[in-house]
Order: C-alpha cells, then structure tokens, then sequence
C-alpha cells in the first residue's frame, strides 16, 4: 500500500496533484465536522443515560460504567483508525513523511517497547528494572541529541533565529517541567499495572478527540478541539505528574505521527514531546492541602501546565517560524499572539471538567483510594 501510494502520487509527475490535496483537505474537514457532531450526540446519550440509571437503579451504574468505557474505546478507535489513515495519506501525498518523519517514529516505537520491557521487569525481576531504565534512558537521549546535532533544517528559512537562545530557552522549560514533576511527584503511589492501562485507555481518548476539530490554524499547525487534552489531564490527577508527563510524551509523539510537521529538531522536540509532556502536569495540586477542594487544584495545575505547553510553542514560534510573522509584527509578537489557541483549548476543556468536579460522587469514584 506504501508503495503504491507513493508510486501513485509522488514518483509520477501528476498535474492533478495539488488537486488531490485539496480533495482530501475538504475530506478530512468534513469527517472532522462529522466527527464533532457524533462525538457530542454520543456524549449526551451517555450523560442522559448515566442520570436516569442514576435516578432509577443505582445499584446499575458499576455495570453502566463498565458499558461506557468500552463504547468511548471503541469510539475513539473507529476515529482513529478512519482519520488517521486520511491524515497519513495526505501527508505521503503532501510529501510531510520524510526520512525525519520515520527518525521520529522509530524513538516512539524504541520508547513504547522499552516501556513494556521495562514493566515486565519491574513485576517479574526487580533488581534489572532499574539498570534497564538507565540503559533505556541514556539511549533514547543519545538519539535526541544526533537528531539535534545532524539533522539539519528543512529550508534555509527554518535555521534558528539565534541557536544559543532557542536551546538556553528550550532548557529552561524542559528543566521546569521535570522539577514540577520531581517535586509535586515525591509522594505518588507507584501503580505501574494499573496506570499503564490507564494511561492507554486515555492517550487513546485524547488522540481521538484531537482529530475532532472546530478549526484548524495555519500551515503552521495548531488547532482547537473538541476537549482533547481533558482524559490525559484526568490521568495525571489521578496518577501523579511523573505518569502525566511521561503519558503527555507519549501523546506528544502520537500528534507528531497524526500531522507531522518536521522543519527543524529542536521545533519537533519543543512543539510535540515538551509541549503535551507539560499537560501532564495538570495534577500537580492534587495533595496540595492549602487548596480547598478538588476542583480548584485541577483549574490551577490545568493553567500550570497550558502555560508551559504555551511557552514551548512561542519559543518554537519565535526561533523557528520567525520567517512567517505578519506584516507589521516582529517574530516574538507573532509567536505570542499565533500560539493564544492554546488558552481557547484550555477553556473548552475547562466546561466538562467543571461539571465532572462539581460531582462530588463521581469525583470519589474517579480519583477515591479504592477505585
């Protein structure tokens, strides 16, 4: 099928091209469009549904639950697998999967196999689990730093504003980032089983909401959806920041694969990895006692951690994408005001999120000690 693709739409010199591009551009929005208005009906079926059994047989809800789970899977499964192909056909027509693109994909998968390695080990042999990590670690940081050090830019255009800036700057977020996590993290319950399965059924959640769009930015990427970041910022609440960051890589990664956009490494590893890596975060306020209830520490680590994912997309904005900045706009002022989308995501997601933590039941069925 690659083959064929590829032979199809890129070696043969085709006139039409561009017209295939635009066919599937109007594709993708209008099952996007779709895509919305079945993921809100399918939404409030289940809200209706959840409050009648809760009326009437309550003693049903465990079951109910149960039911949910598997339909919103499956749902978002369907999502993925429908859109997602749309998605990297497109991009093989547009020429976006590059030989960047399968450098990338191949740090997810070494990543996604050390992760299951790694928790085998950690059930069946301890005492190899941490030496693995370490290995596992070191590894997969050497290969970020030759993608850094020999990749070069896509275009003339993409080389940094100033180098030395973009990577003091870049650190500075990453070590914010991992410090919240290290800090507000000490005391998380280690539930590695169980977070794993977690983590899975979220990020799937997510990727699938991501796909279901009110609009999409520029050629620069950037888009607001449907809640997407809400079950990966449910995940690091209940989990702890550590799972959250790491399951935000993770969904960072899978966005690059859905629309990769690769014109520079230090703008992939800032706009994919570190971005979504700080949503998980969210949880950070968890345990904070000084905060009074659950609600007002999942708004606050929810800020935190949309202003760093903000900070990494303006960084990236400001050295990478400097050459696209409006009329009349320096670099920074472009950067700052393009990347404000993230803010619009964070309110939408906010909306669900204050009906889920009003529910002071379902709050302690979501997050009590005995889920």
């Amino acid at each position: 099928m690659w083959d064929f693709l590829r032979t199809t739409y890129m070696e043969v010199e085709d006139p039409y091209e561009e017209y295939y591009l635009v066919d599937l551009d109007r594709v993708i929005d209008k099952t996007s469009s779709f895509m919305l208005y079945v993921t809100v009906a399918l939404l409030a079926a289940v809200l209706i549904s959840w409050l009648v059994i809760k009326l009437k047989n309550a003693e049903r809800l465990p079951f109910f639950s149960k039911i949910a789970t598997g339909i919103a899977v499956g749902y978002s499964l369907s999502v993925i697998a429908v859109l997602g192909y749309i998605n990297i056909v497109y991009c093989i027509i547009d020429g976006k999967i590059t030989d960047n693109f399968w450098i990338v994909v191949s740090l997810l998968a070494f990543l996604l196999v050390s992760t299951v390695v790694a928790v085998i080990l950690n059930a069946k042999k301890k005492s190899a689990f941490k030496p693995f990590v370490i290995a596992v670690g070191t590894v997969f940081l050497i290969g970020l730093l030759a993608m850094l050090a020999f990749i070069p830019a896509k275009k003339e255009k993409y080389e940094p504003l100033n180098i030395y800036g973009m990577y003091v700057f870049s650190a500075v977020v990453v070590a914010v980032i991992v410090s919240l996590a290290i800090i507000f993290g000490r005391n998380e319950k280690q539930e590695s089983s169980r977070s794993i399965a977690y983590a899975s059924v979220c990020i799937s959640l997510s990727f699938a909401l991501s796909y279901v769009k009110f609009f999409t930015l520029g050629p620069n990427g950037g888009s607001i959806t449907f809640a997407s970041l809400l079950p990966l910022m449910i995940f690091a609440y209940k989990f702890g920041t550590r799972k959250g960051v790491l399951a935000g890589v993770v969904y960072g990664l899978l966005q690059f694969i859905q629309s990769p956009q690769f014109y520079q490494p230090m703008q992939v590893i800032l706009d994919y990895p570190v971005a979504f890596g700080a949503i998980g975060l969210a949880g950070m306020f968890k345990n904070v006692k000084s905060f009074e209830n659950d609600l007002w520490k999942f708004i606050s680590g929810a800020v935190v951690a949309v202003l760093l994912r903000y900070a990494a997309h303006v960084i990236s904005g400001y050295y990478i994408f400097y050459s696209w900045a409006w009329e009349g706009y320096g670099p920074l002022a472009y950067s700052v005001i393009y990347n404000l989308f993230c803010f619009v995501d964070l309110a939408i997601v906010l909306v669900p999120a204050v009906t889920i933590f009003s529910n002071r039941p379902l709050v302690k069925k979501l997050f009590g000690e005995n889920t």
